[in-house]
């Protein structure tokens, strides 16, 4: 969450942090958030869990992860 800074109230936002934007294919530490810019999937830090995701959906996440399909930020 961000605070809008004219208005003093809460959005939800993605923080745009340099080489962490819309990264394709391979392996990425993410602190709390992964947001998906274009359709694709992420593989967790087990190697096993393989998550799909459409352009748009944001999902908390705190760890290692693999961009196998589409881009992503995250932060």
């Amino acid at each position: 969450m961000q605070q809008d800074r004219l208005t003093g109230t809460t959005v939800q936002a993605v923080p745009l942090i340099i080489g962490q934007i819309n990264v394709g294919a391979g392996t990425y530490t993410a602190q709390a958030l992964i947001h998906c810019e274009a359709d694709g999937a992420i593989t967790l830090s087990d190697g096993i869990t393989t998550y799909n995701m459409t352009i748009g959906m944001d999902r908390a996440y705190s760890g290692e992860f693999t961009v196998t399909t589409g881009t992503f930020t995250y932060d």
